[in-house]
């Protein structure tokens, strides 16, 4: 064989090789690591009030950006990954930023003062409502136990119970190839005893095995720039057989719209109600395909399950 040849095979194959680990690490190339990158700083009241003002504008200089903020929790447990979501008010009560840490191992209760920096995912315009994923905490004041929540009893409503829970969980699984998965543990939710339910999502809460995954999905996929939430609006239909005030497990017919993606479809599910103590556990399977919402996915997967699983609290 000539030498040149030899050295042209050579070469394609040194290509072949290098192309194929450059494209290895970037398919699988590990998550942000936002201890590396600067905040932006910013306030609860600035963040909020340029959310509510023009969305568009602050989704622009905010979202998928590093932002460092602080604030005093009012509530704070766990979501369904184990992880730490409290929910922080802006001063006049009008709305509030849901904040999702990530491998947090401090414990966290009301009234703790705490700074920390996330992921700004998106904002929900109908509950003034902003999502921080990804969180770390930067630092946390001791609990003022000088400040104690009003012990008042509430008189239960018979029809006008409401529930609700800003860390609610969908996932998402492809039928065919379960590699396509992600869940999204700040989802937004409501439930009425009248049978009204409302879900809704930012597309950048859900989390991916890898980054490329999640890039790949919000840029050519749904097009989370342009089409940033999902929602769901929807009645139960045997809400009469459900009892809000008496422990029980019930089945409830859920039908209603799916919007996403500039698209709005008729969907309907089954879910299971798990009633206890005045809270709800809600879990529910629900089947989509992704061409039905413009939504052209055709070379990872067709369709995908949506397994959802709330836990909501009354208001």
């Amino acid at each position: 064989m000539k030498a040149w040849l030899k050295w042209s095979l050579g070469l394609i194959a040194l290509i072949g090789i290098l192309g194929g680990g450059f494209a290895w690490w970037v398919y699988h190339k590990p998550h942000r690591n936002i201890n590396n990158e600067v905040a932006v700083k910013a306030t609860t009241n600035t963040l909020l009030d340029a959310f509510k003002q023009n969305e568009k504008k602050a989704s622009t200089q905010y979202t998928d950006k590093v932002l460092e903020l602080s604030g005093t929790v009012k509530e704070a447990s766990k979501n369904e990954a184990g992880n730490w979501v409290v929910n922080i008010e802006n001063d006049a009560h009008t709305g509030s930023i849901t904040v999702a840490f990530s491998t947090l191992q401090n414990s966290l209760q009301p009234f703790d003062s705490i700074a920390y920096k996330g992921i700004c995912a998106g904002y929900f315009p109908e509950d003034n409502n902003i999502v921080i994923n990804e969180a770390v905490l930067l630092f946390k004041g001791k609990t003022d136990t000088t400040k104690t929540v009003a012990q008042t009893v509430t008189p239960i409503q018979d029809t006008l119970l409401n529930f609700s829970t800003k860390k609610g969980s969908i996932k998402f699984v492809s039928p065919t190839d379960a590699d396509v998965s992600a869940i999204n543990n700040e989802v937004s939710s409501k439930i009425s005893a009248t049978g009204e339910i409302r879900f809704s999502l930012l597309f950048k809460g859900f989390q991916f095995k890898y980054a490329e995954m999640q890039t790949h999905f919000n840029e050519e996929y749904v097009e989370s720039e342009k089409y940033p939430r999902a929602s769901f609006t929807g009645t139960i239909q045997n809400i009469k057989s459900i009892d809000f005030t008496k422990d029980g497990k019930y089945s409830a017919k859920v039908v209603g719209t799916l919007a996403m993606h500039g698209v709005t479809k008729p969907v309907q599910t089954t879910a299971t109600l798990n009633i206890r103590k005045g809270s709800i556990g809600a879990t529910a399977i629900m089947s989509i395909s992704m061409s039905d919402f413009n939504i052209d996915a055709s070379a990872v997967t067709e369709k995908v399950d949506l397994e959802i699983n709330c836990n909501y609290t009354q208001l």
